[in-house]
């Protein structure tokens, strides 16, 4: 399990990451997630979409190496915060240009937990409200990451109401 871990630690180094729709802890737990929409005319703020997120049964980092040869993605980093000086949260895109991807790491830049998501479309901007982080995905839905449990919900309108 460690040597898994090492490998995708080494590979975010390396500017790359499981490109696959899942999340990944330190302990090496694997789930799967599905980031979808339905049409909604009341939410313009998402192109009129309602965005939702639904998880799979989980596996580990060792199924997930035994089943892709190759999983990894480029990828580019477009924002960070640094959070009680204890660690980051990373935003990005993957090589294609649907996908994106949240990290949260140590000060010392050792990951303990990411999202990738290849239907989420780029994630872009990073706020902090409260306790709550705001991911800010250019299809202009929020991923809502709690940084103590690293719990995630989706948010579909604009997050600068809450901000009042």
């Amino acid at each position: 399990m460690l040597s898994n871990y090492n490998e995708l630690q080494d590979r975010w180094l390396n500017n790359q990451l499981v490109g696959l729709d899942v999340i990944i802890t330190k302990s090496g737990f694997v789930t799967p997630i599905d980031i979808e929409y339905v049409e909604n005319d009341n939410l313009t703020h998402t192109f009129r979409k309602e965005y939702s997120i639904s998880y799979g049964n989980s596996s580990t980092l060792e199924e997930l190496f035994d089943n892709y040869d190759e999983p990894w993605s480029e990828i580019q980093i477009n924002d960070q915060i640094l959070i009680n000086n204890e660690y980051f949260i990373l935003c990005g895109e993957g090589e294609m240009g649907n996908e994106g991807f949240i990290v949260k790491t140590d000060i010392h830049n050792n990951i303990s937990w990411m999202l990738y998501s290849t239907t989420s479309n780029p994630f872009i901007t990073i706020k902090k409200i409260g306790d709550i982080v705001y991911v800010q995905s250019s299809a202009n839905f929020y991923i809502a990451v709690n940084p103590v449990d690293d719990s995630v919900s989706i948010v579909n309108e604009d997050i600068q109401n809450r901000l009042k």
